[in-house]
């Protein structure tokens, strides 16, 4: 059916409550003419302009298949059980949709199979394991054999047995399992590819990107709500690591299928490893990098970059050369340590899946075992963790919109939106982080809500600047003042967990008001016990600056402890900031403000829910009038009445 606006309009008008937002009609107009027209946009819609139903519409109006790909698991919820069903029921048809998930969240029947078979019926794990064969083979307590959907599993498993017998890509057999016409992913591949509508997340969306399409059905284009997470996934969905005990998981994984591996391989492997952890020890503690590694050292962990040295740049060639040779072996070359090979005993396909693996491990490997200078585009870094003797190497691109435009743009359209995309009005920053060509369509479109009337941004007139040794304790004074004035009802926003940590610590046993902290206990049950708990007080980080919809006064207030610049210290940041300055442009108005406004949005977004709420948002940071780039972060917040003094405002 051809999309128009007055059957739109006729649709969304059934919604209970429903009221006509600006903005709504226009964005489902352009989501129409980009999939007609196969052209990529970019919308910014703000907060409250319904943007689900403005891309649902023209997508269940138009051919698919299409993806809508979701940043929150709460939005995926709201789309699966309240928005679908509201259309089929007003349009009087099932609309065809499935929800995708990783391979992780399904059974393979072959390691069953094959845990069933060796694991002794003295462990701990058998009684257990015993009810999942049954489940399996449809003699537990349902007659109909389990379809091996970890979420329709009607019994508990320990997360730990449950990960050895989930399915994974690398150990996959595909069509030369003997379980392959029941595999449980393949047949929800084969419902996937049946529906309309695939709901799925930007991790898996971007992990599909990565695997070259083993995940998801050919689709005709992708919506992704929630789109300012989209340069952060992508950039962790085309990293590549490897942890400690990487190369003898592997060993160990060839001891199972093969009778042994050579010792001698072995041996080597774990010397390596023991050298290699040796060395980062010393980087930590100042050794060869410690000039130039950057480290943020907490209970225990370290990280920072990685500048190979000579020593380093020896163990990373140990690595690939011992693993080289182990590829030969398992190939069946006895040559490399004239030890006779074993593996002709192993299946073909078994085979092939193992020098599969180990081919990954070493393309891992060539990414650390190059000097600096040859990193590239890319940025090496190491987290180490001395309490449990572990590490990691990681390497991440530097800018991920080059994959996406070379691997997803080419090819599908893309329609992005978000209530924070654009830096006042301008989408520059985002469309270069994302890859997206300059031809993009791209709206603008204001939230619904009467900012003016219904919000007030309170700054604080005397705070001192946040690297200031005086800020933490008037930050906490800030805190309590604007919390007895609007009698609890808030969220206390930090940039980072030791804030929020040691504000609680501090606060939360002087203020009359209920108040927990992030970590206490799951997010959905703390924001049951702050919707349900009169003057609640939640104090919190990253997690809750977006995707908490919580209107009507239960939240009156929102304080952000301070502008959220990126963390100089991470890694990645780092190194887009050097390379920026090497090529002689502005790394902070290009890169760091834009990327702190957005977020700062986010933020801000939290307050205003409905046409009804009123509240206060309060930013604990005097450089939005003491610095060159407060009006421009001023600007890009919505237009509301601005305070420096709690005296000139009052609440409901």
């Amino acid at each position: 059916m051809t999309f128009t606006p007055e059957r739109f309009q006729d649709i969304v008008g059934r919604l209970p409550g429903y009221e006509q937002r600006s903005g709504q009609l226009e964005m489902a107009q352009g989501i129409a003419a980009a999939i007609a027209s196969g052209q990529h946009a970019l919308i910014e819609a703000g907060t409250g302009s319904g943007k689900s139903f403005a891309y649902l519409l023209p997508l269940i109006d138009a051919d698919g298949p299409f993806v809508i790909s979701t940043g929150t698991i709460a939005l995926q919820e709201q789309l699966l059980y309240k928005d679908i069903p509201f259309l089929e029921q007003v349009l009087q048809r099932p609309i065809p949709v499935t929800l995708a998930k990783g391979r992780g969240h399904y059974l393979c029947q072959q390691k069953l199979a094959e845990l069933d078979r060796v694991l002794p019926a003295k462990d701990a794990r058998r009684v257990q394991l015993d009810a999942l064969v049954g489940r399996a083979r449809g003699t537990g307590a349902s007659s109909a054999p389990w379809d091996g959907d970890e979420a329709t599993l009607d019994i508990s498993c320990d997360p730990g047995l449950w990960s050895e017998i989930a399915q994974s890509p690398e150990d996959c057999l595909g069509s030369s399992c003997a379980f392959h016409e029941s595999n449980p992913a393949r047949i929800a591949r084969a419902r996937m590819a049946s529906s309309h509508l695939i709901i799925t997340n930007h991790a898996l969306y971007m992990a599909d990107l990565a695997t070259g399409g083993q995940i998801l059905p050919e689709h005709r284009a992708v919506v992704f709500d929630e789109a300012h997470h989209l340069p952060g996934v992508a950039t962790r969905a085309f990293s590549s690591s490897i942890g400690r005990y990487s190369q003898l998981a592997l060993v160990q994984k060839l001891r199972r299928r093969v009778a042994s591996v050579p010792e001698p391989l072995a041996m080597e492997l774990i010397d390596l490893e023991a050298r290699l952890f040796e060395w980062l020890l010393s980087a930590s503690d100042g050794g060869p990098m410690a000039e130039s590694a950057q480290l943020a050292q907490a209970e225990g962990r370290a990280s920072f970059r990685l500048y190979p040295d000579a020593r380093f740049m020896d163990i990373a060639d140990g690595f690939l050369e011992s693993l080289g040779r182990l590829q030969e072996w398992l190939g069946g070359d006895p040559a490399p340590l004239g030890i006779a090979s074993e593996v002709a005993e192993i299946a073909p396909f078994h085979r092939e899946r193992l020098k599969a693996q180990l081919t990954a491990l070493i393309d891992r490997w060539e990414y650390f075992a190059r000097e600096a200078s040859d990193v590239g585009d890319r940025v090496n870094w190491v987290e180490l963790d001395r309490a449990r003797g572990g590490f990691e190497l990681k390497s991440a691109p530097l800018h991920a919109g080059q994959l996406l435009r070379d691997q997803l743009w080419s090819s599908r359209t893309g329609i992005l939106v978000s209530a924070t995309l654009a830096v006042e009005g301008d989408f520059t920053y985002f469309r270069t982080e994302t890859g997206l060509p300059r031809d993009v369509m791209e709206l603008a479109l204001p939230s619904p809500f009467d900012y003016e009337r219904q919000a007030t941004l309170y700054i604080p007139r005397f705070l001192p600047a946040p690297n200031d040794p005086g800020f933490a304790d008037d930050s906490r004074a800030a805190i309590r003042d604007i919390l007895e004035f609007s009698r609890g009802r808030a969220f206390v926003l930090f940039t980072s967990h030791r804030a929020m940590r040691s504000a609680y610590r501090v606060l939360a046993g002087t203020l009359p008001f209920p108040c927990r902290q992030q970590g206490d206990a799951p997010r959905t049950t703390l924001l049951d016990w702050f919707r349900q708990t009169p003057g609640a007080v939640l104090f919190a980080t990253a997690s809750f600056w977006e995707g908490v919809d919580v209107p009507g006064e239960a939240l009156s207030c929102v304080i952000i402890d301070r502008l959220p610049f990126a963390v100089p210290e991470d890694p990645v940041t780092q190194a887009k900031v050097e390379r920026l300055k090497a090529q002689g442009r502005d790394w902070f108005n290009e890169f760091t403000l834009p990327e702190a406004i957005i977020r700062l949005k986010q933020g801000f977004g939290r307050l205003i829910r409905s046409g009804s709420d009123r509240g206060l948002v309060a930013i604990l940071d005097n450089r939005l009038f003491t610095k060159s780039y407060g009006p421009a972060i001023l600007r890009a917040l919505p237009s509301c009445p601005r305070i420096r003094d709690l005296t000139d405002l009052s609440l409901p």
